[in-house]
């Protein structure tokens, strides 16, 4: 007879085994089997089973009722009862959020019975389910379970870990320096991209070449050296094709400032994004290139301990020259009480002022007891708070606009607050500029990614609730080093991009962006720009009304082009309900699609689905953002185009079009859609433009003069306005 297994020698809730349990190509559809061997406990009518995600993971949802489609997902068992299973976005406690959850009917489950779960079920004709977008070394299908109908699930010990990797090469990342001096070398840095844009290495056919003014820059053994001033951009040709680097400039001399990039808000597992912190800085100084950041963790999450990990951690990447790191974190009240605001300490060892202790356990097990800086809420007590406890001249704030958005309207202390956040992966918020002016406030503008992939500075939207790639920040710095770059962020001389390295540079009479004069006669205004791509317009702001836009020559004789750019765009709403689902059909009537290319799409996930001679089907989502197509037809004047979309529809005449563009409003925050002629010779659009013009103020006070700079590829650049009273 044989002997059996003592119930008391198995796990009490259980065993999980997941196969395939090989690394996963991010982004790749597959199917995955998770077994759950029930523990010793059995798992009682009304129990349940749940396998959580992470709430950064974009793997597809799941769903349980087609089984010829995408992600269909079916669960069975051996034991003596029936299950349910549905998907829940908000199942378990973050950032443990993304569930299946099994419930367990009509009997219970005995020892050793076994539960099914298979992700991408492809019996019915499904073909499979897509794995995370992004990479991560450990990436654990957390499996729980509560065995007794008491609705309390706890972990199963041993749940799968399986690393996510990188795809092949589909695209090239060439970054330099954007300020360098003769005499001066730097690494030749480019790497490959897969389809999500994860790092990855380059094919191995790459060439590298120098394109700018001639005899300035040689390349040679992985460097390139800097030999007369001048400008220009490495370019890296290969069989998956060519990319140019960001535009560098070689002074004759050192410059007295540099431009210096950096990603200033993002965060890692030790909250409610990936990975560790060793990795987070790692990525961001050898893979993103970044000259600074900072880790920026829901104080409502961040323990005594985790605070003074992650004090110890900045302080060990830190490195004055190479790689400036800053301590922070991000105070997440809820939007009433002010909402989200990043803390951005100069130095370490400085106190955390938390919001609340919602997810920091006390030693009853429940929340932890308050204290002196817990809560400080709303966001004026929160101020008060800080002004009572940190120097003022080691700490500047921003607002943020995450899955909170920060009412300045309401709340904003101009003494701490330097700075408003204009894009992040959540979307771009052109709104904070103007809540800001509305209310009188002086702020500066910064882009950064709030990524929750561990990949600061270089977050790809991928496919799940964040809209679009990171931004980045410039400052205008002496030096790299913690004193000279928080110096500048406190003196708002600085300026934020959608992601591509843009050089910009803005002054009124004068004063570098973020100054502030007084003046009595007209001011001059001059703006030069020089984009990773050629530039649609250069646009002087004062407040809130565009008062001049430059653009290139070539736009003022497209009036019969056939190439038409239809763009779409904005957000539902100020909240985390902000994303717009444009997903439609584009008909043209009366003359001929020769050609579709996308514009500005995000990721993979947003796509033309199809096109022919007389329509384009599109899937796209917009976030403050905007995305479009540009169309090639056969005639420049007959027909029409009619573009029907979830949220509204829009005709025009080709006829009416002339160079200047059509739009249509569509209501939520700068929801709309717009149609123009476009130059048909890409070529002929420049990469440089530069705005020159007198301003003068006709009423007293102050006006906040900026730049807003467009490139035909979508992506954007602001610069901190120079505040200008008026006398």
């Amino acid at each position: 007879m044989s002997i059996g297994v003592l119930a008391s020698d198995r796990p009490r809730l259980g065993t999980v085994t997941l196969d395939p349990e090989d690394p996963v190509v991010a982004g790749t559809v597959g199917t995955w089997r998770v077994c759950l061997v029930v523990g010793s406990y059995g798992i009682d009518e009304g129990g349940t089973v749940k396998i959580a995600r992470r709430f950064a993971s974009d793997w597809e949802e799941p769903q349980f009722e087609r089984p010829g489609d995408a992600g269909y997902t079916t669960v069975r068992t051996t034991g003596a009862a029936r299950l349910s299973i549905r998907y829940d976005s908000k199942g378990h406690v973050r950032p443990w959020m993304r569930c299946i959850v099994i419930d367990v009917y009509d009997g219970s489950l005995a020892p050793g019975d076994v539960i099914e779960v298979v992700l991408g079920d492809r019996s019915g004709g499904s073909p499979g389910i897509r794995a995370q977008s992004f990479q991560e070394s450990a990436h654990e299908l957390r499996v729980l379970v509560d065995p007794t109908n008491a609705c309390l699930v706890r972990e199963v010990e041993g749940s799968p870990v399986i690393p996510i990797v990188a795809g092949e090469a589909e695209t090239i990342v060439c970054i330099m320096p954007s300020d360098v001096a003769v005499g001066e070398s730097a690494d030749l840095y480019f790497r490959g991209c897969d389809a999500w844009g994860n790092p990855t290495a380059p094919p191995s056919d790459c060439t590298v070449s120098w394109e700018g003014t001639p005899g300035s820059a040689v390349a040679s053994e992985g460097r390139l050296a800097f030999k007369a001033s001048g400008h220009g951009v490495v370019v890296v040709q290969s069989a998956v094709g060519d990319v140019r680097s960001n535009p560098i400039r070689i002074h004759a001399t050192a410059p007295a400032v540099h431009a210096y990039w950096g990603d200033l808000h993002a965060q890692t597992a030790a909250t409610v994004g990936t990975g560790t912190e060793e990795e987070y800085f790692t990525y961001g100084r050898d893979q993103a290139r970044l000259d600074f950041t900072s880790h920026q963790g829901n104080d409502f999450q961040v323990t005594d301990e985790d605070w003074a990990r992650l004090n110890r951690v900045t302080a060990r990447f830190h490195e004055e020259g190479r790689f400036v790191v800053f301590p922070g974190y991000e105070w997440s009240a809820n939007s009433p009480a002010g909402g989200d605001r990043n803390v951005i300490y100069r130095e370490e060892g400085l106190p955390i002022i938390r919001s609340s202790h919602w997810q920091i356990p006390g030693a009853d097990g429940r929340t932890a007891t308050e204290d002196t800086n817990t809560p400080a809420h709303p966001a004026d007590v929160f101020c008060q708070a800080m002004r009572s406890q940190v120097p003022q001249n080691k700490v500047l704030m921003a607002a943020h606009v995450g899955g909170r958005y920060a009412d300045i309207r309401h709340y904003f202390d101009e003494s701490l607050e330097t700075l408003v956040e204009v894009v992040s992966c959540w979307g771009v918020f052109e709104w904070m500029i103007w809540d800001a002016f509305d209310r009188g406030a002086r702020v500066g503008f910064m882009c950064n990614s709030d990524g929750h992939k561990g990949r600061p500075g270089d977050e790809g939207p991928g496919a799940g609730q964040f809209g679009i790639g990171n931004g980045l920040t410039c400052v205008l710095a002496e030096s790299l080093t913690r004193e000279s770059v928080f110096s500048a962020l406190k003196s708002r001389r600085c300026y934020g991009t959608s992601g591509p390295r843009i050089l910009l540079d803005f002054q009124v009479n004068g004063h570098p962006m973020g100054s502030e004069f007084e003046a009595a006669q007209p001011v001059s205004v001059v703006a030069t720009a020089v984009g990773t791509d050629a530039l649609e317009s250069i646009e002087l702001y004062a407040g809130q009304e565009v008062i001049n836009t430059v653009r290139s020559d070539v736009f003022a004789a497209c009036a019969r082009s056939r190439r038409l750019r239809i763009m779409w765009g904005g957000s539902r709403m100020r909240g985390r309900g902000r994303r717009a689902v444009w997903d439609g059909v584009l008909h043209v009537t009366g003359n001929k699609i020769d050609e579709v290319v996308p514009v500005a799409f995000d990721s993979p996930a947003d796509r033309i689905v199809s096109w022919d001679a007389s329509e384009v089907v599109f899937r796209s989502r917009t976030t403050g953002d905007l995305d479009g197509v540009d169309l090639w037809l056969a005639d420049d004047v007959s027909g029409r185009i009619d573009l029907a979309t979830p949220l509204g529809e829009f005709s025009c005449e080709l006829k009416q079009l002339t160079e200047d563009p059509v739009m249509k409003p569509f209501g939520g925050l700068d929801l709309h859609v717009c149609v123009q002629r476009y130059p048909e010779d890409a070529s002929a659009i420049s990469r440089t433009l530069d705005l020159s013009c007198d301003w003068s103020c006709d009423s007293p006070g102050v006006t906040p003069l900026f730049v807003k700079v467009t490139q035909v590829d979508g992506h954007m650049a602001w610069a901190s306005p120079v505040y200008v009273r008026s006398v």
